[in-house]
């Protein structure tokens, strides 16, 4: 107990510098999140580092490292997945809206409201599945889809106005 004691008192006072240290890989909230996951691989340590504080700021720099490689290559995934699929219907012939229409009249609601409406009809979920998943009450759902329903249907039909 002694140890983490003294690991704490040495560690803590130095959580901005360690803080403002991971912010050249990261962002605020991720940088702090390299610094928690050092602390806590200190804490953890069978064996107390020769140099706590040096130690930190190694780990907190590989955390760092990790995380900006990390970010840096999901948006490489995410963007070789938007070019290659920019679209987010496949138009066919037989459809009676097409592709591009559908896509405005989805884009043109809430990130909230699109959420239900591709849980509701695409993901084929009730309306007690998608409460669950977006922490909202069953009814809540309910208006929030009847109102992108309506929205969506005022788009298509009307599509040069929106």
């Amino acid at each position: 107990m002694g140890d983490l004691t003294r690991l704490t008192r040495l560690v803590l006072p130095r959580q901005p510098a360690l803080t403002l240290y991971a912010r050249q890989w990261l962002d605020a909230a991720s940088a702090e999140d390299a610094v928690q996951e050092a602390l806590t691989a200190l804490l953890t340590q069978r064996m107390t580092p020769n140099d706590p504080i040096a130690w930190m700021f190694r780990a907190v720099r590989n955390a760092a490292i990790d995380a900006a490689r990390s970010t840096s290559r999901r948006k490489r995934r995410e963007q070789a997945v938007a070019t290659d699929r920019s679209e987010w219907f496949e138009s066919r012939p037989d459809s009676a809206i097409d592709a591009e229409t559908a896509e405005h009249a989805l884009r043109g609601l809430s990130a909230e409201h699109r959420q239900i409406v591709v849980l509701r009809i695409w993901g084929e979920l009730n309306f007690t599945q998608i409460a669950e998943i977006v922490s909202l009450g069953v009814s809540t759902v309910h208006e929030r889809y009847s109102t992108a329903l309506k929205q969506m249907r005022i788009a298509l039909e009307n599509p040069c106005k929106t």
